[in-house]
């Protein structure tokens, strides 16, 4: 099931968006879960709740928050979500690029148009299709892709998640619970309180090890050998 989201100022262009979609829909033989929103600021509630789709298109030409502003807005609770863009004029398919969107729909050619976008969008999300984990901390939610995950660490009461993508992220679960969650072996304890993604590990000497990203981590002498056997077992495949 793949949740798409349409935010357009027209009632009448999300009608024939939604129209367009159902076609393709079955053509294709995919399930699509349609919301569509007429003003930006109703989908910002969604994703401030934490409701993600994995496909939003997103009208250029809106009143108050445009659609450039309004995919800078996503961005910052999903890198993973695909963004397409509507617009009536071609010449300004040549903006919003910084927001990662994939495509550009001419309204005029919706038809043609959004059927290319759609094969693009779908084979974006079948690249990416791996798992993924929705941090969240008071009213801020993410959905990080396990392969952004560099380390885990609890400090005080608190998880720190250090990311490729957000830098350092915080959340409220314990690091045990928040480990089995992950249910993944590419993650590693090194300590009682912390543990890392092994994609991440560059050298291991003595009783540290470091990162790609230059960071230096402690490994607890209980955790030692369990850590040098994980690691020379992964770097020797």
């Amino acid at each position: 099931m793949i949740n798409v989201c349409i935010c357009d100022d027209s009632e009448y262009d999300i009608k024939q968006i939604q129209n367009e979609l159902e076609e393709y829909s079955l053509k294709k033989r995919l399930q699509f879960t349609i919301n569509a929103y007429s003003k930006p600021e109703s989908l910002i509630y969604e994703l401030e709740d934490g409701k993600i789709a994995d496909i939003f298109i997103l009208d250029v030409s809106m009143p108050g928050k445009d659609g450039f502003q309004l995919a800078d807005e996503i961005r910052k609770y999903t890198s993973t979500s695909v963004i397409l863009f509507l617009t009536s004029h071609e010449d300004m398919a040549t903006r919003g690029y910084k927001s990662k969107a994939l495509r550009y729909i001419i309204k005029m050619n919706l038809s043609r148009d959004i059927e290319e976008a759609m094969d693009c969008a779908v084979k974006e999300l079948s690249k990416m299709n791996e798992n993924t984990v929705m941090l969240h901390r008071y009213s801020d939610h993410w959905r990080i892709p396990y392969s952004e995950i560099i380390s885990v660490t609890r400090i005080s009461r608190q998880l720190v998640i250090d990311t490729s993508s957000h830098g350092e992220l915080t959340d409220n679960r314990g690091i045990t619970e928040f480990f089995e969650i992950l249910n993944d072996s590419r993650f590693l304890f090194i300590d009682r309180s912390c543990f890392v993604n092994i994609d991440y590990i560059s050298q291991i000497s003595g009783y540290s090890l470091k990162l790609t990203n230059g960071q230096v981590l402690p490994i607890s002498r209980r955790s030692l050998q369990n850590v040098k056997q994980t690691i020379m077992k992964q770097w020797s495949v």
